[in-house]
């Protein structure tokens, strides 16, 4: 395997100091101008950030080649990467109005509805997500009326309980709770099996791989070449013994309205030891197939900023055009 960074170790940037002053801001200035001094913003980070610029720009030359295209020029391909940053900046003026609970059921569109009347008038279950898309706008579906559910959202972030504190200061009905799980144990699966029990739903954003056991994937087809996928959160929605849900919630570029997609991914099941490994792998590639799909449908709504495929670095990082456009 691969002996680069683990997307762990990139430091973020930016703090739950800096998103207190964004709301603020937000709340101020509304949300048109606000959308405005995020493009120098984003450009700042994008020429900066050269470790999430050539993750980008790797991740569109694996769209290309999974659309059989011919790559384009280095000019083209850098307002591509930049258009990814771009959106994903755009995207949290979004979140801001999730978090606020601006956003309702009324102003998504449900891709299923027959999959989100049973998901939310269901028991318990486990919802395995994406960085692809703005999964907090999906707060809206659960956060009020008959179908109200709680969604406990597993995170790496050390700072999930000041950030639960933060949200719950500008709205207490924000309906989301962030779990920091450091080194997952025999007591967290006791208590998630708890939430779910009660009726909850626990959200596992399922691209991303362990930070305690990096190495615990197995390498399944994502767009046109394999990429790690971590063995665990599919462990974890096995042994939960409860429906698991695939989620992700995509911007229309035609309507500029969310639409959450909701599948059935797997059903409780119990599986024999000797043929879990099989299992397993069988869900890694069935997810793997379906983030493909949405990243071909969504490209630009890209959210995860480092070599997702741990592969050989790539040669696309001059800030200039070498070659005439396409």
């Amino acid at each position: 395997m691969s002996q680069q960074a683990h997307w762990s170790s990139i430091k973020e940037r930016g703090s739950l100091a800096g998103i207190r002053f964004l709301v603020a801001v937000y709340k101020l200035f509304g949300k048109g101008p606000f959308r405005v001094c995020f493009f120098p913003v984003m450009l700042y980070f994008y020429v900066t950030g050269g470790q999430a610029r050539r993750g980008v720009l790797k991740y569109w030359r694996n769209l290309e080649r999974s659309r059989q295209q011919q790559p384009c020029s280095k000019l083209k391909l850098h307002i591509h990467g930049f258009k990814v940053f771009l959106t994903f900046g755009w995207a949290i003026v979004d979140k801001f109005d999730a978090w606020l609970g601006k956003i309702h059921l009324d102003d998504l569109d449900i891709v299923n509805q027959q999959v989100y009347d049973e998901l939310a008038q269901g028991q318990g279950c486990v919802i395995l997500s994406t960085h692809l898309g703005n999964m907090e706008i999906c707060r809206a579906i659960f956060s009020s009326g008959e179908n109200k559910k709680k969604l406990n959202v597993i995170t790496y972030n050390v700072h999930a309980q000041s950030f639960n504190d933060f949200l719950e200061r500008i709205n207490p009905e924000a309906g989301i709770n962030f779990i920091h799980i450091e080194n997952f144990g025999p007591d967290d699966t006791i208590k998630l099996k708890q939430k779910i029990d009660d009726g909850e739903a626990v959200v596992i954003f399922a691209d991303r791989t362990s930070v305690n056991n990096p190495n615990s994937v197995q390498f399944v087809p994502f767009l046109t070449e394999p990429a790690p996928i971590a063995i665990g959160p599919f462990a974890l929605a096995t042994i939960m013994q409860c429906p698991v849900y695939l989620m992700t919630c995509l911007k229309s570029t035609e309507t500029s309205r969310y639409q959450v997609h909701i599948e059935n991914f797997a059903e409780p099941v119990k599986i024999r030891r000797k043929d879990r490994e099989t299992y397993f792998n069988q869900l890694m590639c069935k997810y793997a197939d379906r983030l493909s799909y949405f990243a071909l449908l969504a490209p630009y709504q890209w959210g995860n900023f480092f070599d997702f495929w741990r592969g050989n670095e790539t040669q696309e990082d001059s800030p200039l055009p070498e070659n005439k456009d396409k």
